[in-house]
């Protein structure tokens, strides 16, 4: 179902984004250039933001019970995130309108290519791309199901409890912690609440949908154009050992050259972009992790058990995702530098050889993507991240 659903999406002025910018254009991330529709997106934006407050205020009006606190903190620290990648994308629209531009435009151009090793690539990574997003969608789906439908399933699956609300015993149960100025445990309230919360809880869902693929989609894209550079670089003297003149190495140079220091510019805009929100992202994960870690080891239900583990294992795989795509370019920007190496360099004359001496030295040059001033979003990173969250447990159970 999904598959066909992104296979509808297709544009083809826009062969690898297409799901990405459509989903993006319709959570309003990217604003629509009617001014009246531009406000009403950004007000909705801020309206979420509003309710994640209500959450951190209902957080410190019950920060007497240790265990209540944990339970909402796992849910607010997610829709924290949340508001903050929404505001951040919108704010910075023009910076991520020109990186959406430069992987649109760059890849078209890349698709002109009829070498055979180059479609290779580009079919490769377009594929994996696909399937990243069907994967993604789908364990945001469950996520969505599972996060939603923890009171009900709580509910249905304990006489106890049941008789424990209607008796007064217990409040009413709901998705979310949120304060707000009204009766929220007794009819009417409770099911405006519901209500709200479902909307809010599918908002999020989606806004983690665009953002998140789109960013990931970003890094692959940038994997496969460093593979694609390096193939370039193979072949920029020629594959038949006849030689190519001065004129023809000189412009094979100054076009990798080029496509290089684009290449850089709009990474390193990325990173920019990217970095704050992963810094903010890894901090609070890790408090994430430990709390789902920390409720899940005192959750008696087994049915609230496979619902909190499948929380746990949403985090986790979230965060392995980034740094793993994240690895991916920084492996492939160090074997980059090695295409001219591989190329026929020894057919040219000794002036272009030391073109492409400096050319190598120009291609060691890549930054490996970040998670604040002070971490790189790595796969030891990751494992770092699951260290510290450990040890934030192993201190909550003691």
């Amino acid at each position: 179902m999904i598959q066909s659903f992104l296979d509808s999406l297709k544009d083809p002025q826009r062969p690898l984004l297409a799901p990405n910018y459509w989903i993006l254009k319709r959570i309003g991330l990217i604003l629509p250039e009617n001014k009246i529709n531009k406000v009403i997106c950004v007000i909705i934006h801020e309206l979420v933001t509003v309710f994640v407050i209500t959450q951190y205020m209902e957080l410190y009006l019950i920060r007497s019970d240790l265990d209540l606190v944990i339970t909402n903190l796992k849910v607010s620290i997610v829709s924290f995130i949340c508001i903050v990648k929404t505001n951040t994308f919108v704010f910075w629209q023009s910076s991520w309108k020109e990186v959406i531009d430069y992987v649109t435009e760059a890849d078209n151009n890349e698709r002109q290519d009829s070498d055979t090793a180059m479609c290779h690539i580009l079919s490769s990574y377009t594929k994996y791309c696909r399937r990243l997003i069907k994967f993604y969608w789908i364990l945001l789906l469950s996520t969505f199901f599972c996060v939603t439908g923890t009171p009900l399933i709580r509910y249905l699956s304990s006489s106890n409890y049941r008789d424990a609300i209607s008796n007064g015993t217990e409040p009413f149960p709901h998705i979310f912690s949120a304060w707000v100025p009204f009766d929220k445990y007794s009819f009417p309230g409770s099911w405006v609440m519901v209500c709200l919360h479902i909307v809010m809880c599918a908002y999020g869902a989606m806004i983690m949908a665009a953002y998140d693929t789109i960013a990931m989609v970003t890094m692959v894209f940038f994997g496969g154009k460093l593979e694609l550079l390096r193939e370039r670089c193979k072949k920029m003297f020629g594959c038949d050992g006849l030689g190519v003149t001065d004129e023809q190495a000189r412009r094979a140079l100054r076009d990798v050259h080029i496509v290089h220091v684009h290449l850089m510019k709009y990474s390193r805009l990325f990173d920019s972009l990217l970095s704050p929100v992963m810094f903010l992202y890894v901090v609070m994960c890790s408090f994430m992790l430990c709390a789902s870690a920390f409720q899940l080891t005192l959750a008696t239900n087994t049915t609230q058990k496979l619902l909190m583990a499948q929380y746990l294992v949403f985090g986790i795989a979230q965060l392995f995702m980034f740094c793993w795509h994240s690895n991916n370019v920084l492996e492939q920007g160090n074997q980059v530098m090695m295409g001219p190496y591989e190329s026929e360099w020894w057919v040219i004359g000794s002036k272009q050889r030391k073109d492409v001496l400096i050319l190598t030295e120009q291609l060691k040059i890549f930054q490996a993507y970040s998670a604040g001033p002070f971490n790189k979003l790595t796969l030891s990173t990751f494992i770092t991240i699951l260290k510290g969250a450990y040890s934030y447990y192993a201190l909550l159970r003691n």
